[in-house]
């Protein structure tokens, strides 16, 4: 909006969202496998916690794609090829991108993904990209180690 003086004034609404203890420490272990690079207990996070998607060669199965999918919501923006497991060459990420469709998104990956984007796109435009993953690593140990899951 344009201020009386003329200055440009932003308004901010907030992003307020509320997640229950147990979707608190599943993001905490989220955070915390993306930060150790350990694709098979992301993958195993995201699948048990529901959440579905689909490429032009299927249903997602795969725990590279799905943690570099779960990257791009609480990590980085990481466009360098993906490792597949049943091919011997590495898969472009933005052919996988394009042609994937979530069709079950728990709750909790929408409430993550809406501030670790708004994070993740604010640094990577002020040309300081940061892992999410590896800044939160601290507080997602605490957070654990507190509920007794460390």
């Amino acid at each position: 909006m344009i201020l009386p003086c003329g200055r440009l004034g932003l308004l901010d609404y907030g992003m307020i969202g509320r997640i229950s203890e147990d979707e608190r420490i599943t993001i905490a272990k989220t955070v915390l496998s993306l930060s150790n690079n350990n694709h098979t207990e992301t993958a195993r996070i995201y699948k048990e916690s529901g959440y579905k998607a689909s490429w032009a060669e299927g249903d997602i199965t795969d725990d590279s794609i799905i943690h570099r999918i779960a990257t791009f919501h609480l990590d980085k923006v990481d466009l360098s090829p993906v490792h597949v497991s049943d091919r011997k060459e590495k898969v472009d990420i933005i052919s996988i991108l394009r042609t994937t469709r979530e069709r079950q998104v728990p709750d909790w990956v929408n409430q993550a993904r809406r501030l670790g984007g708004l994070l993740i796109g604010v640094s990577t435009q002020a040309a300081r990209p940061i892992s999410l993953a590896n800044e939160w690593k601290s507080i997602a140990h605490t957070v654990l180690k507190e509920e007794g899951h460390i």
